[in-house]
Order: C-alpha cells, then structure tokens, then sequence
C-alpha cells in the first residue's frame, strides 16, 4: 500500500514507492542464443567455466633463453650453448644438459628440464651461444605465467547477469564459449506527445520549438545499450492518442512517452492509457523535478512510462526509472551504486526528493559533485557541462559539504 505525500494539494508517492513498483512490475526478457562475437554489451544469461585450466601450460613471459638453474652455480659469466629455438604455439621441447639453453618467445611453453627465464636484455648471442650479464641473478619460476595459476578446469568464471564487456568476452572465448545465452533486446518505443513541437528538419514558429525529447531519449537509450528505439510523435488529439497506442501495444516490448501527463487541458495521455486497459499503477511522484511521472502495465505486461513533458525532468526520469527498469527486465545485476560527497553546500526546502545535476571534480579525498543547479526544468542547456545528478533526501533541507549522497551518471 501506498503512503502518499500531499503536497500543494497534490497526492504523491515518494521516490522509493516509485522505484521498488516498477521494479516489482516489469517482467523478465526472453533468452536467447547468439555468437559471442555479437554480444557485447547483452546481459549474460548462462554460467560460463573454465574448459581447461587458464593458462593451460607454464607460459613464458619474456623473450630471451631458457635454461636450467644449475647452470648458475658455477664461475660467471654465465656461457650455455644454444641447442634450439622454442617458439609460441610449438609443443615444448626438452633441455636435458645445465651447460645448454634454447632461445624462447614470449608467449611460448616453458621446455622441459628448464626453470630460468633469461631475458634477452640479459644475454648476448655470438658464434651459437649466449652469455649472461655478470651481475643477473636468476630465480627459478620468474618470468613464467604458470599452468592453472588464474583459475583451474571447471571452475566458474562468468556469472548469469553479467554485462558483457571487452573483459567478458575475452574470458568467454578463453573458455571457448562459441555462442552464449544473453537476454533478448527490448523494442521500446520513444513517444514526444505536443502540438507545439516539429520534427528537427523543420524551422519552427515563433510559438512552436523542435522535438528534443525523443533524440535525447533515444540517444541515453542508445549510449545505455538496453534498448533499440523507435520515434513517434503524437498531435494533442485524443483520437490521434489512442489510434498511435493501439498501433504500438502489440509490437512494443516498452512504451516512454513524454509530455502530456500533468494538469493542463490538453494533457490526455493518463486517460487514453487507461481507456486501452492499460493499469496505471502510480501517477505523481514526491520529486523535483519530474513529479508527474505516470507508470502503468500493458495488456501483455509491457511497462509504459509516461514521463513529464520538459527535456530535464524527462532525461531524469529516464535515468532514475526506466533505465534500472531495462536493467531489471534483462536480468543485469548492477556491481555497485555510486555515491560522492558534495563539494559545496546545498539548501533545498521543499518537502520533495531532489535531483540535482552536478559536475564532477577531483577533490582532497577523491572525486566531489559539484552543485549545477538547471535555471528550471525546461533548462536542458544548463546541463551541458554536468555530469549527472545526485539524489537529496526529503527528509533534509540543508545539504553540507561533504554530504555523502547517491550519484546517477548520464548516459
């Protein structure tokens, strides 16, 4: 149940009822299996082990000779005579006598009966043999990468729910894994709503401006990788409403929709929704900005946000809500929440949760958020030089420096 906040004669839930009912209603994508070359940036849905043990053999690290310790317990300098060459991808070959050593590559199996790396800096190569610098003490095992020593066979090294990454995919295909289980895309649907906007091609009227929240949706969405987009845009009509939701509720996976879910006369998008069976499950949040956020689930369970219609609170609301959403949705479990100290203070009165853009500056104890405040939340200009936006609490007015508070980075 929900507690709601009254606020200017308004009735509202607060950020973390918000939050935690999206999260309970959006449901789970489907798996499915493609080439580990085309998964970057999925969400995994598969445990992936080690086939072998990594490195599979005693891999030699450096380029230079390998010999037997032995061979150092004698007078120096150091000379061995040169019986072969052990290159990268040959099976290892023997060294059988401490007065002997084989020229190696970097990367190759360690011989047989050798134990010492001698690098190449280390050495000098005339007439079939090699001498070693007098003042170089060998250790036995240095410069080898050891058989089993980063993970042994069978043992997991990539979890369900991870993103895949440069780091991922590398270990993935360490382990062979040719095509991985990861999480189907989502089809979500961008929607600015407004007869006061045109499309960005055309020169708008005095009265009129272009369409930036569907770019600016559609780029984070873009930038997050959660997501391929599709752009409509809807006139205020009511009957121009409902026919562009009929069209898009079967073929969407997630409606955005922005603009048109306040108080004004020509605000229609929570009754439309709701006119199509869609079940609202919360409309007006305890925020500034964004407070008229709506939330609702589609016939098929598809999530559809319905998003204040000014660029800031939309981009906000977009970062705060329906990216964790598309998160959650493709099983993808976050490594951790950021948090940074405030480099100044801050006052904010209104009993509301307060996103606040901030930059982001090296400090004495590390990095600080730096208050950006936009003029208002049509500002999308004054955000250019920011970061992302902190998170203040309701129950506080006066924010002091080094306030820890929780940080969400634009995409």
């Amino acid at each position: 149940m929900f507690v709601e906040i009254l606020h200017l004669g308004q009735l509202m839930i607060s950020v973390k009822e918000a939050f935690e009912t999206i999260l309970t209603c959006v449901p789970r994508l489907p798996t499915e299996t493609i080439s580990l070359l085309k998964a970057t940036g999925r969400t995994l849905r598969q445990p992936v082990s080690a086939d072998r043990d990594l490195p599979p053999y005693d891999r030699v690290m450096m380029d230079g000779i390998a010999v037997r310790i032995e061979a150092f317990s004698g007078e120096k300098p150091v000379r061995l005579r040169i019986v072969g060459h052990q290159p990268a991808g040959s099976p290892p070959q023997e060294l059988a006598h401490s007065a002997d050593c084989l020229e190696i590559a970097t990367g190759a199996v360690l011989p047989a009966g050798a134990d010492v790396i001698v690098p190449v800096e280390e050495i000098t190569i005339a007439k079939g043999f090699a001498t070693v610098s007098e003042d170089y003490e060998p250790v036995s095992g240095r410069h080898v990468h050891h058989r089993g020593s980063d993970c042994k066979a069978g043992e997991q090294l990539l979890s369900e729910g991870m993103r895949l990454g440069a780091k991922e995919i590398a270990v993935g295909a360490s382990c062979g894994a040719v095509n991985v289980q990861v999480a189907t895309v989502p089809r979500v649907s961008i929607v600015s709503t407004g007869d006061e906007l045109v499309d960005i091609v055309e020169m708008p009227q005095p009265h009129q401006i272009r369409r930036s929240n569907s770019h600016s949706l559609a780029a984070a969405l873009e930038a997050s990788g959660l997501g391929r987009s599709e752009l409509t845009h809807f006139s205020d009509e009511p009957e121009m409403v409902s026919r562009g939701l009929e069209d898009l509720l079967p073929r969407m996976d997630v409606l955005v929709l922005s603009g048109g879910v306040s108080k004004g006369k020509k605000d229609y998008l929570p009754s439309a929704l709701e006119a199509l069976g869609i079940k609202k499950r919360f409309h007006w949040v305890s925020q500034r900005p964004g407070k008229p956020l709506w939330f609702g689930t589609g016939p098929s369970g598809q999530p559809i946000f319905a998003l204040p219609g000014n660029p800031l609170s939309a981009l906000i609301c977009f970062h705060r809500y329906v990216a964790p959403a598309l998160e959650k949705m493709a099983g993808w479990t976050r490594k951790t929440e950021l948090a940074f100290p405030l480099a100044g203070p801050y006052v904010f009165k209104p009993p509301l949760t307060c996103f606040l853009p901030v930059r982001l500056k090296n400090g004495s104890a590390g990095l600080e958020a730096i208050p950006n405040p936009a003029g208002n939340s049509g500002d999308f200009t004054g955000i250019l030089n920011t970061d992302g936006f902190v998170e203040l609490p309701p129950d506080e007015t006066e924010f002091e420096t080094s306030s820890l508070v929780p940080f969400w980075p634009w995409y």
